[in-house]
Parts: C-alpha cells; structure tokens; sequence
C-alpha cells in the first residue's frame, strides 16, 4: 500500500521530509494556540526518524558521498556521550539530551540525501506566504488582544506563530530569510526598489510589533553582507545609505511600540546601551542570572570554579536538561541562571569549549563552502548569509535548539550541500 503526501515534494522522500518540516514548525501552534495534547510534539520525533531511515535507504541505492563536515557532528555527538557517561550521567538524561541535539542532525541528512533544490524552492515560497500573512495577525496580536498583566507581549507575538511564549523565534527565522532572498534580488537587479522597500519596511513593522530587537541587527549584517557577496553597485550603495536613515527611523517606532515594557529601549539602542546590556555582571534579567556574553565566564567562575576539565568538556550531554516530566540535578539547582535561554551557554555547560569548537567549525566549514559556489548556485548565498545570521542567533538565543526555528535553520544549512551533490552527479554523466 503506497501512502500519498499532499506535501508537494520531488520525490516520496521529500515530501516526508518536507512534512517533517512543516509539522515541526507547527506543532507548538497545534499544543499551545488550539490547545490539542502534548503528545502531539514527538510525532515530529518519529517523523525525524522515519525520514532518516528512507535517507539511509535510499544512500544505500545511490552511494552519495557523505560530506566530511558531518563528521564533525559526528565527533559531537559521540564525545557528548562518552563525556556523560564518565559523568556517571542517568540513562535517561543521556537519552533525552541525545534526542534534543541529534534530532537535527539526523534531519540534516535527510535533507542532503532527500531533498533537491527545487524542494527548497518551493520551501521557500512557502515562507514567503507565511510572511505576507503574518503582517495582519502581527497587527491583531499586538493591538486587539487581551493578555494577563505581566505578560512580555512581544514573547507573544509571532504571526502565524501565536500564543506561547518564544513564538516570536520562529518568526524571526522566517523574516531574516525573507530579507535575505529579497536582498539577493534587489543586488542582483531581479527585484525593483519599491518592492525591497515595501517587504523591508513590513518585516520592520513585524519585528516591532514582537519586540525582535535582535532583528534589527540582523537586518543590518544581512544588508551589509549581500551587498558585499553581490558586490553592490554605486547607486544600491546609494539607496543602503538611505536606508539607514529609515533604518533610524524604525528604530524609533521599535522604541515607541514598547516603551511600556519593563526594558528601557532607548537606553539599549545606542552603541554603548547595547554593550551594557549584553555584558551586565547581573545577567540577562539583572537578578544575577547569566547573560548571553558574560555567561560563559559566569558559569567558567561560580559553577565549575575554574576546573579545566568542566570548562573544556563539560558535565556531559544531557547533564543539564529539564522536561515538564523530569529534570536533571544541574537544572534544580541552577534553572534560575535561565542558562537554558541561550544555545551557546548551555552548550558549554554539557561539552565545554571543546565542543563549542567542534560545533561551530561545522557552521563555519559550511559558509565557507557556500561561499565559494554562490556565484554557480543562487541558493547557496541565501545559505552563506543565513549561517553569519544562525551563528549571531547561536550567541543570541536557543532558536537553533527549538523545533518551530531549529528544522528550518538545519535545512537551510543542508543547501550547500545539495548543490554540490548536484554539481559531482552532473559531471558524472
């Protein structure tokens, strides 16, 4: 019996990968917006799994050649477990802490094996869709909705993302791949002036209205970089310095939007403001938790208290995870540093410097690839730019370890990859 996928897709394969995708970008929306069981999240776990087995499959036809890069997830993953166990780690944090990693990994393979690049084509316009119509629900959520004293209303708003909190990552994921294709075709003269204008402006209004302060600094490495990799001519060069001026602008409806939130805005959106922010000795919510630059020092003193051995490999992976069922003991003593805000801090504290090297060179391997066949493949520059932006979002927040956020991120990092599978099965006919 052969099961048919509405998902549109170049083979069976994709289709459940790009099912995969999808449901893991919208499962929180199934739990926490229209209120369906819990459970429903790990049908993205077996959906992961089931896409990697046909991905083995279909290798084990095709014999493509693995990317050396994958072994450095490889080295990992195995390093994480190996470090746990000499941790004397509980086998179940082990197990879920390997889930919560490797998840992704097993989807990036999928991805490489599975998909081609009219799949990310069609991904892609498929984003574009969720962009347009999430300028509306922006609005509603914003403005028309009700929500309890306390509640940090930009953490609230996400588009098409709505009602839990942290649904605004997602939509910041998709707005910087938005302004990263739209760039791409304003330098490359494929887009007019009016429409760049138009879906830059929008995508502000959009980071606005969900407190995305982030994405004005992304927004200006993204611009700044296109320009560079399409090496811009005089009068686009021309039109980035008008820009900045709006830029300024959008900064100040930002400030204005969310000047009744507990955050002075106007203080962080200055150079030295932003320094501030980003290194106070009393952390992220100023109650003495870690911040996203200092954090790393903070736990390298007060938890591990200089111990080599900690800071280069951590306690171990898994020995840090938390769950509404279980928690593990660093989380119960610690969960209040909020260290679990951030990918990189917590990925210190589970495998140190070490690992943080080993998972970074894999990023930077892969931008360096997709740098040096931009010109031969479009797609490989929306790939390049997207990973200066996923290693500020690896600093910034816990976007690549989140499902609605992580899956879309790993595809994208799967784009150079295809292409040059593309390009060695080309030559060899």
């Amino acid at each position: 019996m052969k099961i048919r996928l509405r998902t549109r897709g170049s083979s069976q394969g994709a289709r459940w990968v790009l099912l995969t995708l999808y449901y893991n970008m919208f499962s929180y929306v199934l739990v926490y917006t229209l209120g369906l069981p819990r459970s429903l999240l790990y049908i993205g776990d077996i959906l992961t799994i089931w896409s990697f087995v046909l991905a083995l499959y279909k290798n084990s036809k095709r014999n493509f050649l693995i990317p050396s890069e994958f072994l450095l997830l490889v080295v990992f993953m195995l390093l994480g477990v190996f470090n746990a166990f000499v941790n004397s780690e509980p086998i179940l944090l082990v197990v879920w802490g390997l889930r919560n990693i490797l998840r992704y990994f097993l989807f990036l393979y999928s991805c490489y094996v599975l998909l081609e690049i009219q799949d990310i084509e069609n991904v892609l316009k498929f984003l574009w869709k969720i962009f347009w119509l999430s300028i509306p629900l922006c609005t509603i959520e914003r403005f028309f909705v009700h929500y309890p004293a306390g509640t940090i209303i930009g953490d609230m708003v996400g588009g098409v993302f709505w009602n839990y909190s942290g649904c605004n990552l997602p939509l910041n994921i998709i707005l910087c791949i938005c302004i990263i294709d739209s760039a791409r075709g304003f330098f490359a003269d494929n887009i007019k002036l009016p429409r760049f204008v138009i879906t830059c402006v929008m995508a502000m209004y959009m980071a606005a209205t969900a407190e995305l302060k982030v994405f004005f600094v992304e927004f200006a490495v993204i611009i700044i970089v296109s320009a560079i990799v399409a090496r811009a001519k005089w009068n686009k060069v021309l039109v980035m310095f008008i820009g900045a001026l709006f830029f300024s602008q959008a900064i100040s409806l930002f400030v204005t939007l969310n000047a009744s939130t507990s955050y002075d805005y106007s203080a962080i959106f200055s150079v030295n403001g932003f320094i501030e922010y980003a290194t106070r000795q009393s952390g992220y919510n100023g109650t003495g938790d870690v911040n996203r630059l200092t954090g790393i020092a903070t736990i390298w003193k007060q938890l591990f208290e200089g111990n080599l051995e900690k800071c280069l490999f951590g306690i171990g992976l898994g020995n840090a995870e938390y769950t509404n069922f279980f928690a593990s003991d660093f989380y119960r003593k610690y969960g209040y540093m909020n260290y679990q805000w951030f990918h990189m801090i917590w990925m210190f504290i589970e495998n140190g410097l070490i690992g943080i090297l080993i998972y970074i060179s894999f990023f930077i391997k892969t931008l360096k690839k997709s740098f040096a066949i931009r010109k031969e493949d479009e797609y490989a520059s929306i790939a390049a730019i997207s990973i200066v932006i996923m290693l500020l979002l690896y600093i910034y927040n816990n976007s690549l370890r989140v499902e609605a956020s992580g899956y879309l991120m790993f595809m994208i990092l799967s784009v150079p990859y295809i292409c040059l599978r593309d390009r060695k099965r080309r030559y060899e006919r």
